[in-house]
Parts: C-alpha cells; structure tokens; sequence
C-alpha cells in the first residue's frame, strides 16, 4: 500500500459520517447531515419571520454544487405537508437550479402581538 493510498484512508477515516456533493470546480463540499437540517430549520424560522439572515454556508455551496437539483433532492422532506421546514417553502427553486442564486421569497411580517 502506498503513501498516497494510507493518506487518502486516513482523509476518509477523518471526516466519518459526513456527506458531501461534487462541486463545479471538481471539489467536493463535506457537510454534517445533522448540522445543516438544524441550520435550514433556524434559517426558514428567520425568514419566515421576515428577517433577511445571512443564509447557511451550505447554501451558499449549494449554488455553487455540480448539480443542484440532484442535491437539493437530499434536503427535500418526505412528507411536505408535515414538515417543519421545506426550502421550496423559502427560496425560488428554479433560480437555484438555474440561475444558481438564491432568491428568498418576500413573506408579510406576522402582525405584533405583544399589546
């Protein structure tokens, strides 16, 4: 077994349970699987509230990924109407796969409560 071989082992043993995606460039984008659902969930909370947060860094790769559409697919909820969050919920899904930007849809801000 060559060095390269017992390198490339040991990347592998290193990043564990992750997930990851082939970006345009021919690198790939390693992600916890765990962290990023609990990133969209808060995320889709903002925005649905109708702040403008900065989005999740896998997003932002996401726009940036080979192919979007087959990616998107992963974070895509089995059951949408009871899921807590659905990214089609939040973000035009052609624009993604398309144009590769990310183009949050305008919401009307929940009416203040608090009187």
């Amino acid at each position: 077994m060559g060095l390269k071989d017992q390198l490339r082992r040991l990347k592998r043993d290193a990043r564990g349970d992750l997930e990851s995606f082939v970006l345009l460039d021919g690198s790939r984008y390693y992600y916890s699987a765990t962290e990023v659902h609990k990133q969209l969930f808060l995320h889709a909370c903002d925005l649905q509230l109708g702040r403008r947060p900065e989005p999740p860094e896998v997003l932002t790769k996401l726009c940036e990924a080979g192919n979007p559409a087959a990616v998107l697919e992963r974070f895509k909820p089995e059951h949408p109407e009871q899921a807590f969050m659905d990214l089609s919920a939040c973000y035009d899904i052609d624009a993604l796969v398309e144009g590769r930007r990310l183009v949050a849809f305008e919401v009307e801000l929940p009416e203040d409560l608090s009187e």
